[in-house]
């Protein structure tokens, strides 16, 4: 059951904002200025995260992102809105606001185009592909913040120094 149920609306009298609880979650609804408009942001908000999906006039899911403390944090991914089918573009992941991890870029036919590694905001690693969507080449960007890398993202750049020194000539 809706709690704390609030309505905004835009001078044209469409609906504007729509906000309510609902247990321990809390709904933000954000429209287009439109007869029968489209949600533009759904924002959720449970337990200290924010979750907040974008949508595009025609009501495809554009973009998904997370905060908390008013900072991005987790994976954001945005859609291609070509498709509306929720087909990828790219993923960004977030630590207290900054760059912290893989960020992937990929075409329309789902390949990676462009996949760097950041560190606390600071671009770190490049991987570069050849026509085949192969890994040739590892750059590394910034050597003194590969320290600072999330454990995953060390542990992966390890294993391809033993398995692959080649990468990184």
């Amino acid at each position: 059951m809706k709690e704390k149920y609030k309505v905004t609306n835009y001078p044209s009298k469409n609906m504007k904002t729509e906000t309510y609880k609902v247990g321990e979650v809390f709904v933000t609804k954000h429209y287009y200025d439109a007869k029968d408009a489209y949600i533009r942001e759904l924002i959720h908000v449970e337990e200290g995260v924010k979750e907040v999906k974008h949508f595009s006039v025609k009501g495809v899911l554009a973009k998904v992102e997370y905060f908390v403390k008013e900072l991005r944090h987790g994976i954001e991914t945005k859609y291609s809105l070509a498709k509306a089918d929720k087909s990828v573009k790219s993923t960004k992941t977030y630590e207290n606001g900054k760059l912290h991890g893989e960020c992937i870029t990929y075409n329309d036919n789902a390949k990676v185009i462009k996949q760097e590694v950041y560190a606390d905001g600071k671009l770190v690693l490049k991987y570069v592909r050849n026509d085949a969507n192969k890994i040739t080449n590892i750059q590394i960007v910034d050597q003194g913040s590969t320290l600072n890398l999330p454990a995953t993202e060390q542990e992966r750049l390890q294993e391809n120094m033993q398995k692959n020194p080649d990468w990184f000539k």
